[in-house]
């Protein structure tokens, strides 16, 4: 599939496809409910996470994955959610 790279309402650009607008909007939510639930796991100290991360010596590495892998699930659930709830038509 080519690029449109034609005029849109008045603006030169690329003309993003409505499925791909889609799944980058419940990319987008999903990513944010991943980072607010890890945020909020953090600032709540759920299951002692917060103390486990002040006593390491290098908390940035297990913050990173906690929080890639989070907005990793979160994102590919939210997808999931918006494919399946397409209408069949």
């Amino acid at each position: 599939m080519k690029p449109d790279l034609g005029e849109h309402d008045g603006k030169p650009g690329w003309k993003l496809p409505p499925l791909l607008h889609f799944l980058g909007v419940h990319l987008v939510l999903g990513a944010a409910i991943g980072v607010a639930a890890v945020s909020l796991a953090v600032l709540f100290n759920l299951a002692g996470l917060h103390d486990l991360l002040v006593e390491a010596d290098d908390p940035v590495v297990p913050m990173v994955l906690l929080y890639s892998f989070a907005v990793i699930n979160f994102s590919s659930v939210s997808m999931g959610i918006g494919i399946m709830t397409l209408p069949t038509e």
